[in-house]
């Protein structure tokens, strides 16, 4: 028998080194006093009586004389049923009450992403937890990677708008087309942009950069309300493209090149 390892066990549920260690001289010599203890244990004679009076408070032990006074241990089984009982109530009150526990000055942080696969594995928790709508922008390579998520949230009834760099086959959702003159040469400089907004709840801005693709993620409002203007403001260029595009490219150039020309985005 390891008692070593049992004692660290016993450390796990609330009952510490010296209580262990008495406990268990006391299973081997019941009917004993603190004194006699404390030699068969190796707790401290100083820290003996503290430590009885402490497994009398656990109901771990038992007096059965007072002239001197001795000690018994209570089974262990038993105590590992009420143990179990007390900690089942008190996670079942926890789990009931504390989420009712509510704060009337909600905290927005940033939930900063580094590395592709977190970005990839907090784009699908976003997209899992959706119940109205998702509004996304982001280049062909993502939207086919995460297709399969997108088609599920279609089938539950969940609006979807994006705006798309480059072409797909399979259109999901509203799809808007982005104009990709140039476009290319910005994506491999500075990455894949991807921009997403969840139920105007979370919204989550990332790059796709191989080893140096980062992220954001966030509840807070202002954050959200720049990412849907972001998104809104493609799709009314979209849409005027649509219409206009003889009269823009002869205007602005291709993509607006001769406007994009004068602003440097990196």
């Amino acid at each position: 028998m390891d008692e070593e390892k049992i004692i660290q066990h016993m450390m796990q549920i609330g009952i510490n080194k010296y209580e262990s260690k008495a406990y268990i001289a006391l299973i081997k010599r019941p009917g004993i006093t603190a004194y006699e203890l404390s030699k068969l244990s190796g707790v401290p004679q100083a820290k003996i009586y503290e430590t009885m009076n402490k497994l009398l408070e656990k109901k771990l032990v038992n007096i059965i004389g007072d002239n001197p006074t001795k000690y018994i241990a209570v089974d262990f089984e038993d105590y590992l049923d009420n143990y179990k009982k007390s900690v089942s109530k008190t996670v079942k009150f926890l789990k009931e009450n504390v989420k009712e526990v509510n704060s009337n000055k909600k905290v927005s942080y940033m939930w900063h992403l580094q590395g592709k696969e977190n970005i990839i594995s907090k784009i699908k928790k976003v997209l899992s937890g959706s119940k109205k709508f998702i509004y996304l922008e982001c280049w062909k390579d993502e939207y086919e990677f995460f297709k399969k998520e997108l088609k599920e949230l279609e089938k539950k009834g969940i609006e979807i708008v994006t705006v798309l760099y480059g072409e797909s086959d399979e259109k999901i959702g509203e799809v808007y087309l982005h104009e990709m003159k140039d476009m290319d040469k910005d994506a491999r400089e500075f990455g894949r942009w991807f921009t997403l907004v969840s139920d105007g709840n979370e919204a989550l801005f990332s790059v796709f950069k191989g080893s140096r693709s980062q992220g954001i993620w966030t509840e807070n409002e202002a954050f959200m309300l720049m990412a849907e203007c972001f998104i809104v403001h493609d799709i009314f260029l979209a849409e005027i493209y649509k219409k206009y595009r003889k009269e823009l490219d002869k205007e602005f150039g291709p993509n607006l090149k001769k406007i994009r020309e004068k602003v440097h985005i990196g």
